[in-house]
């Protein structure tokens, strides 16, 4: 039997976002489909896949920060 499953699609323009949504992927199962810089994944997914990707962008965003100013003192 066919089972039809509704999906989300994210064109990625970076593909570091790409690949940590690969690497979320592995823990979360989410993608249905993924294509060059295209990923479909399974709607009901998307805003936790949302919350966690903003949060792993806040805390590289946050390191950041502590590198540069770590740089700034010397």
């Amino acid at each position: 039997m066919v089972r039809a499953v509704v999906g989300t699609h994210i064109k990625c323009f970076d593909k570091a976002i790409k690949q940590v949504l690969l690497l979320l992927n592995e823990k979360m199962n989410f993608i249905i489909e993924e294509d060059g810089l295209d990923i479909i994944i399974k709607r009901d997914q998307f805003e936790e896949v949302k919350k966690e990707l903003e949060r792993i962008l806040e805390e590289n965003q946050q390191a950041t920060n502590v590198i540069a100013k770590a740089t700034d003192d010397y």
